[in-house]
């Protein structure tokens, strides 16, 4: 409400997805439709904070944040994008493999290998090698 009273439009946003994070916190796991349509919100919160950063690290900040409430809800294909914008390539490509979705991980350390950790970039393509072996995809 401060914020809203001081006209800082950004701030507003910032509180509200954080706000909106802990009433998605709250839900029980019980109540799995409620749980997963608070999470998306607190997750496109964070994403329009994002959009309206204010430096790098703020942007890179609010997608990762969105990248963990996507993540909540097991929206891989959300979580991997959101780390992404982060520029979090390392954590794209971890969870990417983390939740069987190599051909993701294999596509993010092929396009990002430099900024992805090299220890989890070794892992990913020693397992690539060996299931793209055994089903004969040798590209």
């Amino acid at each position: 409400m401060a914020f809203d009273n001081a006209g800082d439009i950004y701030m507003v946003a910032v509180a509200t997805a954080y706000q909106s994070r802990e009433v998605a916190r709250d839900i029980p796991g019980s109540e799995k439709r409620r749980r997963r349509e608070a999470f998306v919100n607190a997750a496109r919160n964070f994403e329009n904070c994002a959009e309206m950063g204010r430096s790098a690290e703020e942007e890179s900040a609010h997608y990762a944040a969105a990248a963990r409430c996507y993540a909540e809800i097991k929206y891989h294909q959300d979580v991997v994008r959101a780390f992404e914008l982060a520029n979090m390539f390392t954590e794209a490509a971890s969870y990417s493999f983390d939740h069987n979705l190599l051909d993701i991980a294999v596509s993010i350390i092929k396009k990002h290998e430099a900024e992805v950790d090299s220890q989890t970039t070794d892992c990913i393509k020693e397992v690539a090698r060996l299931s793209y072996l055994e089903s004969k995809e040798l590209e």
